[in-house]
């Protein structure tokens, strides 16, 4: 009887479809952000001079109005 019931619920759950889309959705996150860390990685510095160079022109600016 326990047998019998395992394989139902081994059938029902094989069957049951409902859940690959989230499985699909899960997986393209994890490829973006892995994607987005390799950029991160590769362009990390030079990303980081440029916001560094615009800090340093916004505080001009606001050293300037005071």
């Amino acid at each position: 009887m326990r047998n019998q019931r395992v394989a139902a619920f081994s059938r029902r759950l094989i069957a049951d479809r409902r859940g690959a889309n989230l499985v699909e959705y899960i997986i393209l996150v994890g490829v973006i952000a892995l994607i987005a860390i390799a950029g991160f990685k590769l362009f990390g510095n030079q990303v980081r001079a440029k916001v560094d160079e615009q800090t340093g022109s916004v505080q001009g600016i606001n050293g300037a109005a005071k």
